[in-house]
C-alpha cells in the first residue's frame, strides 16, 4: 500500500507541475519536485528552506545553493508567461501572494496540496 501512496504522490505532483505549466525540460522542475517529496517526509524543513532544503537539493543535483534558487525562479517566470500559475489557482481554488510566488511559497502550497489530497483520497479508500 505504502508504494501505491507514494505512486500517487509521484502521479499529484506531476499533475500539478504540469498545470503550472512547468515543463520537464526545466531545471527547476526536478528542483521543485524533490524540494517537496523532501517536504513531505520531514515537515520542519519547511521552516528554514535555505539553510536546510535549499542545501539538500545543491548536494542531491550537485549544484551551487544561488542555482538552485535560480532555476526554480526561473522555472516559476515560465509558469507565469504561459499563464500556468493563474490556471493552478482558478483549477485549485488556490490564492498565491503574490503574481509570482517564491520558490519556498510554491514548494510549500504544492506540498500542503498533495498532503490534503492524500488526506482525502486515503478516505475515500478506507470509507
Amino acid at each position: 500500500m505504502e508504494k501505491y501512496n507514494n505512486f500517487l504522490v509521484e502521479e499529484k505532483l506531476t499533475i500539478y507541475l504540469l498545470v503550472l505549466k512547468i515543463t520537464p525540460n526545466l531545471k527547476g522542475y526536478d528542483l521543485i519536485k524533490e524540494g517537496v517529496r523532501k517536504i513531505l517526509q520531514d515537515t520542519s524543513k519547511k521552516h528554514n528552506m535555505n539553510q536546510r532544503l535549499y542545501l539538500e537539493l545543491a548536494n542531491a543535483f550537485n549544484f551551487d545553493m544561488d542555482l538552485v534558487d535560480k532555476a526554480m525562479r526561473n522555472a516559476i517566470d515560465v509558469s507565469y508567461k504561459r499563464g500556468g500559475i493563474c490556471d493552478f489557482e482558478k483549477g485549485f481554488n488556490i490564492d498565491f501572494s503574490s503574481p509570482k510566488p517564491s520558490p519556498k511559497e510554491l514548494i510549500c502550497i504544492l506540498s500542503e496540496k498533495i498532503i490534503l489530497d492524500r488526506n482525502l483520497f486515503g478516505k475515500k479508500l478506507h470509507a
